[in-house]
């Protein structure tokens, strides 16, 4: 592929970034994909989830060949560096080339998914292009638990065969998925006045990597609500005149968290034993996590309001009931519960602590779990609730949405290996993944469905460390159009 031809791909997801598409806020992305399809003359249709379904009619020659989905979705993981401003909701995302690899400034960049989208316009907006008869399917919402594709109208689609272009990994195949669950857990928490003579400081945990819930629960990144707790536990210990309010950690159920803090209490004569017990902690962290996590800091900043009211005038945890919920939160489970027993290396079962808030009188905290056997999962999600049962607390399940089962026998799968073989000289690596994929829930309302997911290779997606290799576009972009050229009626 020439270099000329992977700028053209860059340039439309450019022109994607340019349009803000938060997940939850689809209201500038979603007219905005139906006008770029009715403007070139293709039919468009959309339902109520917001999905968007562009058809395409095959090229010359190809007018009688078979349906084929092409599947990717609007929506995007927003993450940014503390000191970067940036309204997701407003701003676009400018990405820039760093060498082979394509970044944005300061925030993700969105190339998840993007890309997909980028991949599929140059297509079909490419005279010399061939293909057959093509539907187009862009999902609401999949960042925030697969929501589009597990409302797709029944009859919506009619191709037999569907190619999902949301893997990372350039010469990686995927033919499975684990299956997700989402749990809110809410804490009740009461509060007591300050008295006299406390100081107040922000705990403050940042400078962690993060990173996707799924492709990288194993490799051992921290996770930022699970370091303040931790931190919270070990200081109180330290310094038990501690008080204790305003959790916070977190942004979305699918990114590891990268940052947490919580409002803090002593008196004035103990900030020194405070800030002696955090360096403390500081310390044998950074030893037990600087394989991996190189910019971890733990730090205390002075606080002059909490949300609206003074410091002088806040009222923090109740001691008693901080120290409860301190403890039930330590129990939270995060990273990997089980390997898969057919599959080595790969993950089955892992919980994400993904978000901490606090709420009034309550403290909620979101998890995500994952698995790829779903009695394995449930009984997982159950350690929760009976958690918070404990604690006397509440829970609900959120998003959840079903795992994709390898098929033993597949069409697309076999033409993809040998086309990926002929154009580059080796075989192509088969997976089964433990990030959610949306081919499940899709394939769950369209059963019979000839499924596959590749992509180029991303980087530290949902971060805003997210670059994308730019030669790997090359290349799936080639493979790609082969693919869909063997399907010549």
């Amino acid at each position: 592929m020439s270099e000329k031809s992977t700028d053209r791909v860059i340039e439309i997801l450019d022109e994607i970034n340019a349009i803000p598409r938060q997940s939850g806020h689809l209201e500038l992305i979603h007219p905005w994909l139906m006008d770029w399809g009715r403007s070139r003359g293709f039919k468009v249709e959309t339902d109520k989830a917001l999905n968007v379904l562009i058809k395409v009619p095959g090229t010359p020659g190809y007018e009688n060949a078979a349906v084929i989905v092409l599947q990717g979705h609007m929506d995007m993981v927003c993450e940014k560096r503390p000191d970067v401003e940036h309204d997701f909701q407003k701003d676009p995302v400018i990405s820039w080339r760093d060498g082979d690899w394509l970044r944005a400034k300061g925030t993700s960049l969105g190339a998840d998914n993007a890309i997909a989208l980028a991949l599929f316009f140059d297509l079909v907006t490419d005279p010399d292009a061939e293909y057959p008869p093509l539907e187009l399917l862009i999902t609401s919402d999949e960042e925030t638990g697969l929501v589009g594709a597990q409302n797709l109208q029944p009859g919506f689609l009619k191709g037999s065969v569907l190619m999902n272009l949301d893997s990372e990994e350039e010469g990686v195949f995927t033919i499975g998925c684990a299956g997700g669950m989402d749990t809110n857990l809410y804490l009740p928490v009461a509060y007591e006045a300050v008295p006299e003579g406390y100081e107040f400081r922000r705990l403050v945990i940042s400078g962690l990597e993060g990173g996707h819930s799924g492709v990288e629960i194993h490799v051992g990144k921290a996770n930022a609500n699970v370091l303040l707790v931790r931190a919270l536990r070990e200081l109180s210990d330290a310094v038990p005149e501690l008080r204790i309010g305003k959790l916070e950690g977190g942004t979305a159920h699918n990114a590891i968290p990268r940052e947490a803090h919580a409002v803090v209490a002593v008196p004035s004569e103990k900030i020194g034993n405070l800030e002696k017990a955090l360096m403390d902690f500081t310390s044998v962290v950074k030893l037990e996590i600087e394989v991996v996590e190189k910019n971890f800091t733990a730090g205390l900043e002075t606080v002059n309001s909490i949300g609206s009211a003074k410091v002088s005038e806040a009222g923090l945890f109740a001691p008693l009931d901080a120290g409860r919920l301190i403890d039930a939160l330590r129990l939270i489970p995060h990273g990997v519960k089980a390997m898969s027993m057919e599959l080595e290396g790969v993950v089955d079962t892992s919980m994400n602590f993904a978000v901490l808030r606090t709420e009034g009188t309550q403290v909620k905290v979101l998890t995500n779990r994952r698995s790829a056997v779903m009695s394995r999962g449930a009984d997982f999600s159950e350690t929760m609730f009976a958690l918070t049962r404990l604690y006397g607390g509440s829970y609900e399940t959120g998003n959840h949405y079903p795992p994709w089962e390898p098929k033993s026998s597949s069409d697309v799968l076999d033409r993809g290996k040998r086309i990926w073989k002929q154009l580059f000289g080796e075989e192509p690596e088969v997976e089964v993944t433990h990030a959610g994929l949306e081919c499940g829930a899709i394939g769950s309302r369209f059963p019979g469905l000839d499924m596959i997911s590749f992509g180029p290779t991303i980087l530290q997606p949902h971060s805003p460390d997210e670059r994308m290799h730019i030669p790997s576009v090359g290349r799936v972009r080639t493979f790609f159009r082969e693919l869909l050229k063997s399907y010549k009626g």
